[in-house]
């Protein structure tokens, strides 16, 4: 049987490009790419399939695999300076191992998943075994948290784009890790957003999969761009932080999330702060968040409390004051009738060990 190398052929920064340019302009690069490919592909024994928006991909066939490999190197070098030469684009060509039998296609394609760390305008051979999984290099989440709590959009995306951009730096990365990690901060974003808590003062990750649901997530892992990706995050923060209202509920919120460690923060205190009736803010959470007003306040509490336990060996009774409670007993009750256990328990369980 005969060996198989696929060869992809992909337009470099294609959908950035065209919402820069327009769709008329990329409607003429792409026809002349594509003239530029069959062009170099005409008369020699391979197949060439489009494989739109902005992909074909060549299949070469023979009985010697060095040969073929070369073969099509040659061929993928020739594609991309047809490519340039014909339009304003630049091409990334990844290359299969040669293979017996089929799935020459989906080694091309996972080659070509590399050109998210590589960069585009290349040639890409199959790639060597990832290194195994390990820690993003830096970690962004307070900065992030307190972006997205300052409602700064374009401050937090370009947190994101920026952390990527230094994650790709990393030796022997594979982008699974960079997709993993990505993901990761993702989901704590939607944490940091979501307004809707449970008692404990955990996400209530129900309502947050609602509004924004995994599978839509999940599609950063399609993406093999970086150009696409940077657009994909500044969208995906757009959706995920709508522009707030400066509605009553939004006021009543950000007020308790900035005094929330006041023990004499009472819904009176923020009825008065936001100017309405406290009857009318404790509707609102109910009819808005599916909470009450002490029930968002404990969560917020509780939420911090629970950060100071995993992160840190402050005393029970430093964090019951900086949580907002007036006494270590009284934040022992709340702590452990809502968390299911008690403060000193939660910290022998999920407190990290030191390095």
């Amino acid at each position: 049987m005969d060996f198989t190398v696929g060869a992809l052929i992909d337009l470099d920064d294609y959908v950035a490009s065209t919402r820069a340019r327009g769709r008329s302009w990329a409607d003429r690069q792409l026809d002349q790419a594509d003239r530029a490919v069959r062009a170099a592909t005409a008369g020699q024994p391979v197949t060439c399939e489009p494989l739109p928006p902005d992909e074909w991909l060549v299949t070469l066939t023979g009985d010697d695999p060095d040969r073929l490999l070369g073969q099509a190197t040659a061929l993928a070098e020739q594609v991309r300076a047809g490519i340039v030469r014909a339009t304003e684009l630049t091409a990334t060509v990844s290359l299969s191992a040669p293979r017996r039998g089929p799935g020459a296609e989906r080694d091309a394609l996972r080659t070509n998943a590399y050109k998210l760390l590589l960069g585009g305008d290349r040639v890409i051979t199959a790639p060597p075994e990832p290194r195994p999984d390990a820690p993003p290099p830096v970690r962004i989440e307070a900065e992030l948290a307190r972006r997205i709590q300052a409602g700064d959009r374009g401050g937090a995306a370009g947190l994101l784009t920026g952390w990527v951009d230094r994650c790709v730096q990393e030796r022997d990365l594979a982008p699974k890790t960079l997709h993993n990690w990505l993901m990761g901060e993702l989901l704590f974003v939607v944490d940091v957003v979501n307004r809707c808590r449970l008692a404990g003062g955990s996400t209530d990750w129900v309502d947050a999969c609602a509004r924004l649901p995994i599978e839509e997530l999940i599609t950063v892992t399609e993406i093999h761009e970086r150009s696409y990706l940077h657009i994909w995050i500044e969208e995906t923060l757009t959706r995920l932080m709508p522009q707030a209202e400066r509605d009553i509920l939004s006021m009543a919120e950000s007020f308790m999330a900035t005094h929330y460690t006041d023990p004499r923060l009472r819904l009176s205190t923020v009825a008065q702060a936001v100017s309405a009736s406290p009857f009318y803010i404790s509707h609102l959470f109910a009819d808005e968040r599916r909470t009450t007003f002490l029930r968002h306040l404990t969560g917020l509490r509780l939420r911090h409390a629970r950060m100071l336990l995993t992160a840190s060996a402050v005393p029970i009774d430093t964090i019951a004051a900086r949580s907002g409670y007036l006494s270590a007993k009284a934040f022992r009750g709340v702590f452990k009738r809502h968390v299911g256990c008690s403060p000193s328990e939660y910290r022998r369980t999920h407190r990290s060990p030191a390095p």
